[in-house]
Protein backbone atom coordinates (compact mmCIF):
# COMPACT_ATOMS: atom_id res chain seq x y z
CA UNK A 1 0.00 0.00 0.00
CA UNK A 2 1.49 3.43 -0.93
CA UNK A 3 2.44 5.88 1.80
CA UNK A 4 -0.12 8.70 1.69
CA UNK A 5 0.63 10.27 5.07
CA UNK A 6 0.47 14.05 4.96
CA UNK A 7 -0.64 14.24 1.35
CA UNK A 8 -4.16 15.62 1.72
CA UNK A 9 -4.87 19.28 0.90
CA UNK A 10 -8.07 21.23 1.50
CA UNK A 11 -8.71 24.42 -0.50
CA UNK A 12 -11.65 26.77 -0.02
CA UNK A 13 -12.34 30.20 -1.50
CA UNK A 14 -14.99 32.75 -0.67
CA UNK A 15 -15.69 36.30 -1.77
CA UNK A 16 -16.37 38.84 0.96
CA UNK A 17 -17.70 42.37 0.55
CA UNK A 18 -15.02 44.07 2.66
CA UNK A 19 -11.53 45.54 2.42
CA UNK A 20 -8.24 43.66 2.75
CA UNK A 21 -7.53 45.65 5.92
CA UNK A 22 -10.80 44.66 7.62
CA UNK A 23 -10.43 41.03 6.55
CA UNK A 24 -6.85 40.92 7.84
CA UNK A 25 -8.00 42.28 11.19
CA UNK A 26 -10.80 39.70 11.32
CA UNK A 27 -8.33 36.88 10.66
CA UNK A 28 -5.67 38.06 13.11
CA UNK A 29 -7.50 39.74 16.02
CA UNK A 30 -8.31 37.44 18.94
CA UNK A 31 -11.36 39.47 19.96
CA UNK A 32 -12.68 39.31 16.41
CA UNK A 33 -12.03 35.58 15.88
CA UNK A 34 -14.00 34.67 19.00
CA UNK A 35 -17.08 36.19 17.37
CA UNK A 36 -17.14 33.97 14.26
CA UNK A 37 -14.99 30.89 15.08
CA UNK A 38 -17.26 28.90 17.46
CA UNK A 39 -15.88 31.03 20.30
CA UNK A 40 -12.27 29.98 19.63
CA UNK A 41 -9.69 32.73 20.12
CA UNK A 42 -6.84 33.00 17.63
CA UNK A 43 -3.73 34.72 18.94
CA UNK A 44 -1.06 35.44 16.32
CA UNK A 45 2.28 37.19 16.70
CA UNK A 46 2.36 38.83 13.27
CA UNK A 47 5.95 38.21 12.22
CA UNK A 48 7.84 35.32 10.66
CA UNK A 49 8.69 32.96 13.50
CA UNK A 50 5.88 34.39 15.65
CA UNK A 51 3.62 32.13 17.65
CA UNK A 52 0.09 31.07 16.78
CA UNK A 53 -2.41 29.75 19.33
CA UNK A 54 -5.98 28.73 18.74
CA UNK A 55 -7.64 28.57 22.14
CA UNK A 56 -10.97 26.81 22.67
CA UNK A 57 -13.80 28.42 24.62
CA UNK A 58 -14.31 27.17 28.18
CA UNK A 59 -17.00 24.64 27.30
CA UNK A 60 -15.01 23.11 24.42
CA UNK A 61 -11.62 22.27 25.96
CA UNK A 62 -11.92 18.73 24.60
CA UNK A 63 -11.10 20.15 21.17
CA UNK A 64 -7.67 21.15 22.42
CA UNK A 65 -5.40 24.11 22.17
CA UNK A 66 -3.80 24.26 18.71
CA UNK A 67 -0.43 25.92 18.30
CA UNK A 68 1.83 26.83 15.43
CA UNK A 69 4.40 29.20 14.01
CA UNK A 70 4.05 32.00 11.46
CA UNK A 71 5.94 31.12 8.26
CA UNK A 72 4.85 34.05 6.04
CA UNK A 73 3.32 37.35 7.14
CA UNK A 74 2.48 39.87 4.41
CA UNK A 75 -0.16 42.15 5.99
CA UNK A 76 -3.39 42.45 4.03
CA UNK A 77 -2.14 39.87 1.46
CA UNK A 78 -0.93 36.56 2.86
CA UNK A 79 -0.54 34.69 6.12
CA UNK A 80 0.92 31.19 6.44
CA UNK A 81 1.33 29.25 9.68
CA UNK A 82 1.84 25.73 10.89
CA UNK A 83 -1.06 23.96 12.58
CA UNK A 84 -0.18 21.63 15.45
CA UNK A 85 -3.26 19.73 16.53
CA UNK A 86 -3.64 17.92 19.83
CA UNK A 87 -3.99 14.47 18.29
CA UNK A 88 -4.96 11.26 19.99
CA UNK A 89 -1.80 9.13 20.50
CA UNK A 90 -2.63 6.69 17.68
CA UNK A 91 -3.07 9.57 15.21
CA UNK A 92 -0.01 11.47 16.45
CA UNK A 93 2.15 8.46 15.51
CA UNK A 94 1.03 8.81 11.88
CA UNK A 95 1.74 12.54 11.59
CA UNK A 96 5.24 13.11 10.23
CA UNK A 97 5.02 16.91 10.03
CA UNK A 98 2.74 19.75 11.00
CA UNK A 99 0.01 20.77 8.61
CA UNK A 100 0.10 24.27 7.18
CA UNK A 101 -2.63 26.90 6.81
CA UNK A 102 -2.42 29.66 4.18
CA UNK A 103 -4.74 32.64 3.85
CA UNK A 104 -4.47 34.53 0.55
CA UNK A 105 -6.33 37.86 0.31
CA UNK A 106 -6.92 39.24 -3.19
CA UNK A 107 -8.78 42.56 -3.67
CA UNK A 108 -11.41 42.35 -6.40
CA UNK A 109 -13.21 45.68 -6.70
CA UNK A 110 -15.58 46.10 -3.76
CA UNK A 111 -14.76 42.64 -2.39
CA UNK A 112 -11.86 40.45 -1.37
CA UNK A 113 -11.32 36.85 -2.40
CA UNK A 114 -10.18 34.86 0.62
CA UNK A 115 -8.50 31.63 -0.40
CA UNK A 116 -7.70 29.15 2.34
CA UNK A 117 -5.28 26.30 1.77
CA UNK A 118 -4.79 23.71 4.53
CA UNK A 119 -2.13 21.23 3.45
CA UNK A 120 -0.06 18.31 4.72
CA UNK A 121 -3.16 16.74 6.21
CA UNK A 122 -3.81 13.12 7.06
CA UNK A 123 -6.80 11.34 5.60
CA UNK A 124 -8.12 11.22 9.18
CA UNK A 125 -8.23 15.04 9.26
CA UNK A 126 -11.10 14.89 6.77
CA UNK A 127 -14.61 13.81 7.74
CA UNK A 128 -16.71 11.68 5.39
CA UNK A 129 -19.98 12.74 7.03
CA UNK A 130 -20.93 16.16 5.58
CA UNK A 131 -23.58 16.75 8.26
CA UNK A 132 -21.14 17.69 11.02
CA UNK A 133 -18.64 20.43 11.78
CA UNK A 134 -15.96 17.79 12.45
CA UNK A 135 -13.04 17.51 10.06
CA UNK A 136 -11.08 20.15 8.21
CA UNK A 137 -13.41 19.85 5.21
CA UNK A 138 -16.50 20.65 7.30
CA UNK A 139 -15.02 23.00 9.90
CA UNK A 140 -13.31 25.52 7.62
CA UNK A 141 -16.38 26.24 5.45
CA UNK A 142 -18.46 26.85 8.59
CA UNK A 143 -15.84 29.16 10.11
CA UNK A 144 -15.32 31.12 6.90
CA UNK A 145 -19.06 31.38 6.22
CA UNK A 146 -19.49 32.86 9.68
CA UNK A 147 -16.58 35.26 9.05
CA UNK A 148 -18.15 36.38 5.76
CA UNK A 149 -21.55 36.86 7.39
CA UNK A 150 -20.05 38.86 10.27
CA UNK A 151 -18.09 41.18 7.98
CA UNK A 152 -21.02 41.75 5.64
CA UNK A 153 -23.88 42.02 8.14
CA UNK A 154 -22.30 42.76 11.50
CA UNK A 155 -23.62 39.48 12.97
CA UNK A 156 -21.86 36.13 13.03
CA UNK A 157 -23.64 32.87 12.43
CA UNK A 158 -24.35 30.70 15.45
CA UNK A 159 -23.58 27.00 15.45
CA UNK A 160 -24.39 24.06 17.68
CA UNK A 161 -21.38 21.77 17.82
Amino acid sequence: MPDTIGTETFVYATYIRTTPEKLWEALTSGDFTERYWFGFRVEIELKVGGGVRILPPKDMERYGDHAGEVLVCEPFRKLVYTWNTKDKPELAKKRTKLSRVTYELTPMGSMVRLRLIHEDLLAEDLEKNPNTFQGVNNGWPAVLSSLKTLLETGEAMTFSV
